[in-house]
């Protein structure tokens, strides 16, 4: 019998935190700081466009399509938060 080679080498229980954190990858954490970044600002878009149509410098249809906007993407994030978060608990439900 052929022993298995590799398994052993990288363990969460012996491997240095500082070993960890240097393995991570910076792009998942950047597109969701960059997906709540957007959505802020369609949100204060939205915000302005209730201003200006209160205003009359802007029309109903315009103010209603940013608010539109805002809605549709805080929507997406909130689901995409949901998902993290089940993917986590069924990660953190795993037996070692």
């Amino acid at each position: 019998m052929t022993q298995i080679e590799g398994i052993n080498k990288i363990s969460l229980h012996t491997e240095p935190l500082a070993q960890r954190i240097n393995r991570r990858s910076p792009e998942f954490a950047k597109r969701i700081e960059a997906a709540v970044k957007d959505v802020n600002t369609k949100q204060q878009i939205a915000d302005d466009s209730i201003e200006k149509v209160i205003k009359g410098e802007m029309g109903i249809h315009e103010g209603m399509m940013a608010i539109g906007k805002a809605e549709t993407s805080l929507k997406i994030l909130a689901q995409v938060r949901n998902k993290v978060m089940s993917a986590y608990n069924e990660v953190m439900r795993m037996q070692i």
